[in-house]
């Protein structure tokens, strides 16, 4: 039967059909998901605490940017906005600008006066001018609030926090950080407020996936996956690394309408040696192999994906070999991720599948057993990071020592560093975790070499 052209729309573009109002609240979540997740951390703060948490400041480059500790407990996407939450009966309260306060901003904005609207919409208790806010605080005598930089618009907390001490120690700039100001100016502002950082409370919370997340993140996953398979089309010797970046953020704006969730890795040859290539500025060369790395920033969540695939179409020995073992390892490793096992069982079992592939003579990659010793020397955890609200998502740091659980989202990487040539070989996945194994969100692009290079032939001239 002959799909539609309004079906086959549908299949294609990953964002829903919003407008109006409802461009400033997440289309994906429910109110009651909201305030359920709210909940959970009213419980633990218990009565007596509050959680307050700041949207992110405005955008210089008009950029659509909202913290991801915000947008997760309460889906709005207003900027100088304040989350309050009372400990114990979980009663939430949103502060807002007014939308005269907000020069430059769209006419459909949000601001306090939609209130009501805003209220009900996200199951929220009250909505409030952001005017109110010091005399909300005044009685609080120990309050939470997340103590790490913006996490959102293509930046992790990782690389906020970072960015922001590097600011902060300059001689030249000292920027204190916003998050730093945030606590500060509570402190000197109410000096009985005992002032917790709510990041453990939150992260533990972020770890596992609801199905709603899980949806959003299969979509991403598959605009990962698009843009890889976009970039693999696109490929001829003599073009720049540039043109795969471009190739990736075309897909990313013209299916998801969104940008990136993290800077393009497009590295041929030995500048796959730097494993956080950015320069994408080389001309690809007929011998070399390509190392693109991507994921959008689909409606605050990312994906993450590694492909490698050959510029004239066809593998050479070499990397047939080793690259061809580390799509092993990564079967191998799929194979033992389920609900139940840790990620240290899951390498272990992983790595004596991959010893019996590499032992003897007439082992079939008994040629690898150089390539496998050097994987074991560096103890590298191939269930590398948690993915979510970003690509290194901010999650509980004991995720490792703990049975995996079902809902959890991460990125599976076998990888190895082959000194000798100065290249880095790697297949990269976002998986999430299910009751019997898990389920590839990237797995829309092909990592099997025979697939590539089928993908990859391109029509003899006459």
């Amino acid at each position: 039967m002959k799909r539609s052209a309004k079906s086959r729309n549908a299949e294609r573009y990953f964002t829903p059909d919003i407008a109006g109002r409802e461009l400033w609240v997440s289309p994906d979540f429910t109110a009651e998901e909201f305030a359920a997740r709210r909940a959970r951390i009213a419980e633990q703060i218990g009565p007596g605490a509050h959680l307050l948490v700041a949207a992110a400041p405005p955008a210089p480059n008009d950029a659509r940017v909202q913290d991801a500790n915000f947008y997760y407990l309460c889906g709005l996407e207003t900027c100088h906005s304040y989350l309050l939450v009372e400990g114990g009966s979980g009663r939430a309260s949103v502060f807002l600008p007014s939308r005269d306060t907000l020069p430059g901003e769209p006419e459909t904005r949000l601001g306090f006066e939609d209130a009501e609207w805003i209220r009900q919409r996200l199951g929220l208790d009250a909505v409030r001018p952001s005017s109110e806010l010091t005399a909300a605080l005044a009685e609080v005598r120990t309050l939470f609030t997340p103590m790490a930089e913006v996490e959102g618009g293509g930046a992790t907390r990782f690389s906020a926090n970072g960015c922001a001490k590097r600011c902060a120690e300059e001689e030249w700039d000292r920027a204190e950080p916003r998050r730093q100001r945030l606590v500060r100016l509570l402190k000197e502002r109410f000096p009985a407020m005992a002032v917790e950082d709510a990041c453990p409370m939150i992260n533990v919370l972020r770890t596992i996936k609801s199905p709603a997340e899980i949806a959003v993140l299969r979509q991403a996953g598959r605009l990962a996956a698009n843009a890889v398979v976009a970039g693999m089309k696109a490929t001829r010797p003599g073009m720049t690394e540039n043109r795969l970046q471009a190739v990736a953020e075309y897909v990313f704006r013209d299916q998801g309408h969104c940008g990136l969730g993290y800077g393009v890795i497009a590295a041929g040859g030995s500048r796959t040696w730097d494993g956080h290539y950015h320069w994408n500025n080389a001309t690809l060369r007929e011998d070399e192999i390509i190392l693109m790395d991507c994921g959008p920033d689909l409606r605050h969540y990312s994906s993450d994906i590694a492909r490698m695939w050959p510029v004239n179409g066809v593998f050479s020995p070499w990397h047939r070999r080793v690259y061809g073992f580390i799509v092993e390892y990564h079967k191998a490793l799929l194979s033992e991720v389920r609900s139940g096992v840790r990620a240290a069982e899951v390498y272990d079992r992983a790595a004596e599948r991959m010893a019996r592939l590499c032992s003897g003579a007439n082992a079939p990659w008994a040629d690898m057993k150089p390539i496998f010793d050097r994987m074991l020397e560096r103890k590298v955890g191939y269930l590398n990071h948690g993915v979510g609200l970003s690509v290194h998502d901010a999650i509980d740091p004991n995720w490792r020592n703990e049975p995996l659980r079902e809902g959890f989202v991460c990125a599976l990487d076998p990888m190895v560093w082959c000194d000798d040539r100065r290249e880095y070989i790697r297949v990269e996945d976002t998986i999430v975790v299910t009751a019997d194994g898990c389920e590839r969100l990237t797995g829309a692009a092909p990592f099997e070499i025979e697939d590539i290079e089928r993908l990859l032939r391109r029509p003899s001239k006459k």
